[in-house]
């Protein structure tokens, strides 16, 4: 139950975090001139954290469901081979791209 969740949270929270990283760099090449903050925001470490961290957690939880919506039983099993194949690109994500 909890990737049904986490998908159901956290699209509406990457889309929110896709929007920030837009804006932010329209403001960082100067096409939004009163957003001084929002081009500081565009390298902002934590905000490339929770975009990569959403992104993988994101998609590989939909393909679980999508899977499992294809008539594959072994929910638990893939549950748990999701999760670690995340925790797996995540890192191998974060050590390359910081």
């Amino acid at each position: 139950m909890f990737p049904y969740y986490f998908i159901r949270f956290s699209g509406p929270l990457l889309i929110i975090l896709v929007g920030l990283k837009v804006l932010s760099g329209f403001a960082l090449i100067g096409r939004i001139h009163e957003g001084s903050w929002l081009a500081q925001l565009h390298q902002n470490r934590t905000l490339d954290f929770l975009l990569l961290f959403g992104f993988i957690f994101h998609a590989l939880y939909g393909l679980r469901l999508f899977l499992i919506d294809l008539g594959l039983k072994q929910e638990r099993f893939m549950f748990w081979g999701f999760t670690l194949i995340s925790i797996l690109a995540f890192t191998f994500s974060y050590f390359y791209f910081f």
